[in-house]
């Protein structure tokens, strides 16, 4: 085998699994955006499907353990519920009662794993007074 057809061969085989890398990559990171309805009416099997959700916080449900750091509350759409886990540190205006969204996998158990917390801030996309 020539020089030539082994350095062909090389980057074609470099070329396939860069490839295979980055599909493989982005087919993972890469989420359907659900409502709690639509991901419960789905019955997504868990750690099969990313998924993001958008909702807000049931406070009464929601509990910080800055020791671990877990976050774990209620996801609502106002009539659904999602119990939701964080595990990481708790976003500071996370309390302030704006919309939140998730991106993450549902566990065995029904509950939504968070690998994202996102706590949406309506004050930095309103227009300014002129």
């Amino acid at each position: 085998m020539s020089k030539r057809l082994r350095l062909i061969a090389a980057i074609l085989l470099f070329t396939g699994a860069m490839g295979y890398l980055i599909f493989n990559g982005m087919r993972q990171g890469v989420g359907q955006l659900l409502t709690i309805e639509e991901a419960l009416a789905k019955n997504i099997k868990e750690n099969v499907t990313f998924i993001r959700m958008e909702g807000t916080v049931d406070y009464t449900t929601a509990f910080y353990d800055p020791l671990k750091p877990q976050l774990v509350f209620d996801l609502t759409d106002g009539s659904n519920k999602i119990p939701v886990i964080f595990e990481d540190v708790k976003p500071d205006n996370f309390d302030a009662g704006y919309p939140i969204i998730v991106e993450g996998r549902f566990l065995e158990d029904g509950r939504f794993r968070a690998d994202k917390l996102l706590v949406k801030c309506p004050s930095k996309y309103e227009e300014e007074s002129k």
